[in-house]
């Protein structure tokens, strides 16, 4: 009986390359440029390198320069989205898109350079999730945040990382995902019930929705 993608994602800690990809000296760029314009030019090329040495359809970047999207309850931050991934599905899964936003919700401020970063490395775990491993979904595992590491250490960017840490049983869909199909736009899975969020809320902080 074929795995399910929970077991499959929890599964793989590493990602696996055709090629070293040689995006070391475009990485730390990326950390040092504060315009939307800027961090969507180098990080088009920091995507590209990884897609041909992981041997991936192309992946597209965009960089809002604008404040993140949020809600707030009384007055208060309750959630802010860093950015999503977009996958056009047809016969495979194929055209995947990355949005990131470079001001902060609330203040409007520049995204953090390690934060963009992050965030980055982050949205493109789950292309390599549905184009690499063929995954029909892409979850927030332990083993999902095993391979943002693994990517950032391959890249020299370790620091940029969050510590290792564990997740709750149960993995949180990836909110930050959209299925595109050849009719309808879907979100990439259900959520789940508040007392499994608010768990994980506090393990990671604000989610990517």
């Amino acid at each position: 009986m074929p795995r399910s993608a929970y077991e499959r994602s929890k599964g793989v800690e590493t990602v696996t390359w055709r090629e070293f990809p040689l995006g070391k000296g475009i990485a730390l760029a990326i950390l040092d440029e504060p315009t939307a314009a800027g961090r969507q030019l180098k990080g088009q090329r920091l995507l590209d390198v990884l897609d041909e040495a992981a041997g991936l359809p192309p992946c597209k970047l965009t960089v809002a320069d604008r404040p993140q999207r949020h809600r707030t309850r009384g007055g208060r931050l309750e959630l802010k989205t860093y950015g999503y991934y977009r996958i056009a599905w047809e016969s495979a899964p194929q055209r995947g898109t990355i949005r990131i936003y470079n001001l902060t919700a609330i203040r409007q401020q520049v995204l953090a350079p390690k934060v963009f970063l992050e965030t980055l490395l982050h949205e493109w775990v789950h292309h390599y999730d549905f184009t690499g491993l063929q995954l029909d979904r892409s979850l927030h595992t332990s083993g999902f945040f095993a391979r943002i590491r693994d990517l950032a250490e391959t890249l020299g960017v370790g620091f940029v990382a969050p510590p290792k840490r564990e997740v709750a049983p149960v993995a949180m869909p990836a909110d930050d995902v959209e299925i595109a199909g050849t009719d309808a736009l879907r979100p990439g899975g259900v959520p789940p019930p508040q007392w499994i969020r608010d768990q994980v809320l506090a393990l990671f902080g604000h989610r990517r929705t």
